[in-house]
């Protein structure tokens, strides 16, 4: 008997999260010609669960992704899987469908069990060499292998940073909540998903009876600055207080709003007050995120007493909390460093910490502050600044105050809504 083989492409993952090989011609070595043939069929009519999962043991799956010509187009010629941290610009074979039967495509992966994703599918016509194959720098590389759409067998839709829509795979053991809302990605949105390739719009695109936007001049950057208020289904005093960065992805395209309500009225999530900060541009994202002196301060100094004039919540540092992704992890763990007086929790996503070092600060954090802290094992340079910090606390008092947690997933917004969502939970759970 054949054994599909396996190739591993880079970037590999960290931590204690497997490898995720490539494996080839897994489709034609366990499957028959007419299984093949009838594969199609079956998927158009929704009769399978789709991706196509399988073990492989030590909590391992294959996941296989299909494509299927249509009848009247004229046949593919290449076909590559864009899955998040996963398109390999130095083997790109490692990334493309292979065709084990006339019409199909197919490419699998072996991923954990609870892997989570989001991913496109490009498809190239004609004789000359794909795009991504045409490009030589990993960028360029990565937005033309990007640049396709969402896989028509997949009905499950998420958003990018832009809105971008994506689509998402989950593992038979991903994390999963029922009261996650189906994203409202903007379907119109042409070109790549992946990060840097454009901010969300600050134009309302959903309208909420509880959910307003604002817009104040923010006295420590000198500019506007957009927030969107959240209030719980049911009036509520004294309630937690959580800001949210780069919100106008998370209320334009991620139905966050949704989301809470659902967990709220559910009995899940305690009622809580919910600001989402805009972080503009990518440029202006990168210059005040990461830094102390930047959107920090102005938390600490105009947001937040702002929002405690205006709303009924709790003053209590133990029921504030920051969070955020990448550059909004960083930004999340600094409010925390900086200001425990006035934010007693957060929750760090993805905290950019390869850009500031921040191990001794963390020595000295204050005690009543609690971190929640996620990296995807795909996110390499992340997860390993991630462990480095932690390292570097082994043993000491701080080290309980921070919990982390290992996503096998990459620099995601797949599993950030999720996980986003589970945090908070955890935090603030209805009692």
């Amino acid at each position: 008997m054949h054994t599909p083989t396996t190739r591993i492409p880079r970037p590999q993952p960290r931590g204690s999260g497997a490898a995720t090989p490539r494996v080839y011609n897994h489709l034609a070595l366990t499957s028959s010609r007419e299984q093949l043939l009838g594969l199609a069929a079956q998927l158009r009519e929704r009769e399978l669960d789709y991706p196509l999962f399988t073990d492989a043991g030590d909590g391992q799956v294959f996941a296989t992704f299909l494509w299927v010509d249509a009848p009247v187009v004229e046949p593919a010629s290449n076909v590559v899987l864009s899955a998040n941290a996963l398109v390999d610009h130095e083997e790109l074979e490692a990334c493309e469908f292979e065709r084990p039967a006339p019409g199909l495509w197919s490419i699998t992966l072996r991923v954990p069990a609870d892997w989570i994703a989001s991913y496109r599918i490009t498809v190239h016509y004609g004789d000359e060499p794909a795009p991504w194959r045409r490009e030589t720098e990993r960028r360029a590389i990565r937005l033309a292998a990007d640049s396709g759409g969402v896989d028509p067998l997949n009905p499950l839709i998420g958003a990018s940073m832009n809105g971008a829509p994506v689509s998402i795979v989950r593992g038979p053991t991903a994390p999963r909540n029922d009261a996650l809302a189906d994203a409202t990605a903007d379907l119109g949105q042409q070109g790549p998903s992946i990060g840097g390739t454009g901010a969300a719009s600050t134009h309302d695109t959903a309208q909420h009876p509880r959910m307003t936007r604002h817009q104040l001049w923010d006295e420590n950057c000198q500019r506007p600055r957009d927030l969107w208020v959240y209030q719980p289904p049911a009036p509520a005093e004294d309630t937690p207080l959580v800001f949210v960065h780069d919100g106008a992805t998370w209320t334009n395209y991620l139905n966050i709003r949704s989301t809470l309500d659902t967990a709220i009225s559910r009995g899940a999530l305690a009622p809580l007050h919910v600001v989402f900060i805009d972080s503009t541009t990518t440029e202006i994202r990168g210059e005040e995120l990461p830094v102390a002196s930047g959107t920090t301060r102005s938390l600490a100094e105009q947001f937040l007493p702002w929002a405690r004039r205006f709303l009924p919540v709790s003053a209590d540092p133990a029921q504030t909390l920051i969070t955020g992704a990448s550059y909004g992890g960083l930004a999340s763990v600094l409010t925390v460093l900086e200001h425990p007086n006035l934010f007693g929790l957060a929750l760090a996503q993805s905290p950019s910490l390869w850009h500031t070092d921040l191990r001794e600060q963390l020595t000295e954090l204050d005690p009543s502050v609690r971190v929640l802290m996620q990296a995807g094992c795909y996110e390499t340079e992340i997860f390993d600044s991630c462990q480095r910090a932690l390292q570097h606390l082994a043993g000491s008092p701080v080290r309980e105050q921070i919990e982390f947690q290992e996503i096998s997933g990459g620099h995601d917004w797949a599993w950030w809504n999720v996980k986003l969502l589970e945090g908070l939970i955890e935090f603030f759970p209805e009692s």
